[in-house]
């Protein structure tokens, strides 16, 4: 879901450094130090999951991983997306420097809502590992197509003459999201099993030392 440089028009790039910014300004302020070594480890699994690619038809996805680092993360994965994004701008060139910011908002809004969906429904599922799982699994795969949306809605604004482009582009995300959504659950639901403080919503956690003790 990579934009390279030179397609977009100059408002959308600075509008994409704006919201970009703001983003990243509200990660700053919410992440805890003790959270950096997560978002580390959650930034380079983001930057590696894009050398993994599928052939679809005439044209080929990647993993992103966008849902899973923002229902591991919260609100600081915007900043190992935007980190991951700026190494692999630099690095194999996927998407630009001109285009971060745009391309940041493309990854973090999903990875932010996939992580407001499993973290509200997961206050009602309780312990459940099965369903939080899957509940995870499912607000990935929606993760991808917002993201699928919002790159044909920023082409759209670029030009008329990129809207085919950004349909055929939306149409094979249909098949990453279906990807993304059981490597999710895979994920989450070993989390879960193993680690279970490392995702799980603060009260769980509460309860068991409260339990325990």
């Amino acid at each position: 879901m990579h934009i390279s440089e030179g397609v977009l028009d100059s408002r959308v790039i600075i509008g994409g450094y704006a919201v970009a910014a703001g983003l990243t300004a509200l990660a700053l302020k919410t992440i805890r130090r003790d959270e950096i070594p997560k978002v580390a480890v959650m930034g380079a699994a983001f930057f590696v999951s894009s050398l993994l690619h599928f052939k679809v038809g005439i044209t080929s996805v990647h993993l992103t991983l966008a849902g899973l680092v923002g229902i591991v993360l919260g609100t600081p994965s915007v900043l190992a997306l935007l980190a991951g994004l700026f190494f692999q701008a630099v690095m194999f060139q996927h998407g630009g420097l001109s285009t971060l910011g745009v391309n940041a908002v493309i990854f973090a809004v999903p990875a932010l809502l996939a992580s407001s969906a499993y973290s509200g429904i997961g206050l009602l599922l309780g312990e459940r590992r099965t369903l939080r799982s899957l509940i995870a699994g499912i607000a990935a795969a929606l993760a991808v197509l917002v993201g699928a949306a919002l790159v044909l809605l920023v082409l759209r604004l670029s030009g008329e003459e990129l809207t085919g482009i950004g349909f055929l582009f939306s149409a094979a995300q249909g098949v990453l999201a279906l990807l993304e959504g059981a490597v999710t659950f895979i994920v989450v639901s070993q989390i879960l099993r193993v680690k279970p403080e490392m995702i799980s919503p603060s009260f769980l956690v509460k309860r068991k030392q409260s339990s325990q003790g």
